[in-house]
């Protein structure tokens, strides 16, 4: 009992421990993958400021250069954010001006990554464009373009990268066609610009500050896949330690041995005796034990169960079979039915039908298989 008790705990301590290291592996591995998923942009942007010519810095653009055009002036604050203050103009026609920031010579490839996390206040605007000068097979500048939908109480927006795209009036400005352009290479992105609001009134002041600016990878299917693989390990584990060694569980004590159980100096040794020079009794029942040793039948139950894997009419059943088939091998009995008073069931057909239950055969046919 004490030998199939160890096996157990063995097995459960191997279960719980490999269980551990898996869960461990797999945060550590969303972890590192988590890690490298961000990559922070902002600081690159702002020290481009400090670029030296001929390199080309940061600066803002309007919709031409005249005197009564558009107005935009940048300001860098503590290397930390970004600001943009703005006017539109108020002459006929379409009036914008942005901010931009050249990338030539900074080697951001946008296509390792899924999505431009921005985070953005602005005081009046609701539609902030953000632009990306991308390479094309024509002499003409192109651009992909996301908006930023401003909403109140919520600073940080996530744009994916599959969803920018050329606006069309590029196509009729420059008088090409859209399948004259190949898909936008985001490995060689030259720049990036943050627009003025398309839905503000001309003349009206505003300002937005950008404080965060993030490339980011989408891990989802990563963190899914991972949390697969674990519950699967963890499966595979349980199903090899636990599982398949409860339906084989295997029962250590035989019947007639009882020194095991007669060393023992305790409640425990003193039931699991009683039970195997008592089993042979057809009225043998938990009541029986409770009055013997002055324990519940639960308090029996759990006993013989933590000593045996087995419920108390089944080990009983068990004590019975296996000096049944002692027996039956013997040869000293006349019939299967006089085998069967003695090991202590209380009818033929009893003992058959439980015999044929735990051997997968009948006590005859067990009987010419063994002859």
């Amino acid at each position: 009992m004490k030998e199939c008790k160890a096996i157990t705990t063995n097995k459960k301590s191997v279960f719980w421990i490999s269980s551990f290291i898996i869960i461990v592996s797999g945060i550590l591995f969303l972890f590192f993958q988590h890690s490298n998923s961000r990559l922070n942009i902002l600081p690159i942007l702002i020290e481009i400021n400090d670029n030296k010519k001929p390199l080309r810095s940061p600066d803002t653009f309007s919709e031409d250069f005249t005197d009564n055009a558009s107005k935009g002036k940048l300001t860098f604050n503590d290397k930390s954010s970004f600001s943009f203050k703005y006017i539109k103009s108020k002459r006929e026609g379409h009036a914008f001006t942005a901010c931009f920031f050249p990338l030539e010579d900074v080697g951001l490839d946008f296509s390792e990554y899924d999505i431009i996390e921005v985070g953005i206040e602005a005081n009046l605007a609701r539609r902030i464009p953000l632009n990306l000068s991308v390479q094309n097979n024509l002499k003409t500048h192109q651009y992909i373009r996301h908006f930023i939908e401003v909403k109140d109480n919520k600073k940080v927006y996530s744009l994916r990268l599959k969803d920018f795209f050329t606006p069309s009036s590029w196509y009729d400005r420059n008088n090409v066609a859209q399948v004259e352009i190949p898909n936008p290479d985001m490995s060689s992105i030259a720049a990036i610009s943050f627009e003025s609001c398309h839905l503000l009134e001309k003349g009206i002041e505003d300002e937005f500050t950008v404080s965060q600016l993030f490339l980011k990878k989408d891990i989802r299917l990563v963190v899914i896949l991972t949390l697969v693989v674990i519950v699967f390990l963890i499966s595979l584990l349980a199903i090899f330690l636990l599982g398949l060694f409860k339906k084989k569980a295997e029962v250590i004590h035989i019947p007639i041995a009882l020194n095991e159980f007669e060393q023992e100096d305790n409640i425990t040794g003193d039931i699991m005796a009683y039970l195997a020079k008592n089993y042979t009794n057809p009225n043998l029942t938990l009541s029986i034990l409770t009055k013997e040793f002055g324990k519940s039948n639960s308090d029996i139950s759990n006993i013989i169960k933590e000593h045996s894997s087995l419920t108390f009419p089944k080990y009983l059943n068990y004590l019975r079979l296996e000096e049944a088939k002692r027996l039956l091998t013997e040869g000293n009995y006349k019939t299967v039915s006089e085998v069967g008073y003695t090991v202590g069931f209380n009818s033929p057909s009893n003992f058959i039908r439980v015999f044929k239950g735990q051997e997968g055969t009948s006590p005859k046919k067990y009987l010419e298989k063994i002859s």
